[in-house]
């Protein structure tokens, strides 16, 4: 059923464990996976945990983004796994939808970050953002409760 599953990933510890159910996932049906990660390009930066936009991305940034995400694959392909990878620069909300969109996802997979009322009011919320528009099911894996 979900042969070809898209995960957006932040780095977070919250994203390694929606990145966890999604290999499993894709173990079990014998599908790809596809690992995402959006950078936003921006002029300033917020003190965390506010710091949903960055300020605009260096060369050293690009090499962690694309770093982090080979690590993931790895470990996504010593599972068996075909495994694409790709740094988006734009909106997580636009930039992941279009992915998906392209990519013919059968699933989107998140981490959500749990943020406060303030913080989210201020904000709004890339995960609920991507439940509206998503082109798929979107599996939205909360934070663990202290």
């Amino acid at each position: 059923m979900f042969k070809k599953i898209v995960v957006a990933s932040d780095f977070s510890a919250n994203a390694d464990r929606a990145l966890g159910l999604a290999t499993e996932l894709a173990r079990r049906e014998q599908g790809e996976l596809h690992i995402v990660h959006a950078c936003r390009i921006g002029s300033y930066a917020l003190p965390p945990p506010l710091d949903l936009v960055s300020p605009t991305p260096t060369v050293t940034t690009f090499e962690h983004i694309e770093d982090a995400l080979r690590v993931r694959a790895d470990r996504a392909r010593a599972e068996g796994l075909t495994v694409t990878t790709a740094s988006l620069v734009g909106s997580p909300e636009e930039t992941v939808v279009d992915y998906a969109t392209q990519a013919g996802a059968d699933l989107l997979v998140i981490g959500t970050s749990g943020l406060g009322a303030v913080a989210h009011a201020l904000l709004g919320s890339v995960a609920e953002k991507l439940l509206r528009h998503a082109p798929c099911p979107v599996l939205a894996v909360p934070r663990p409760k202290a």
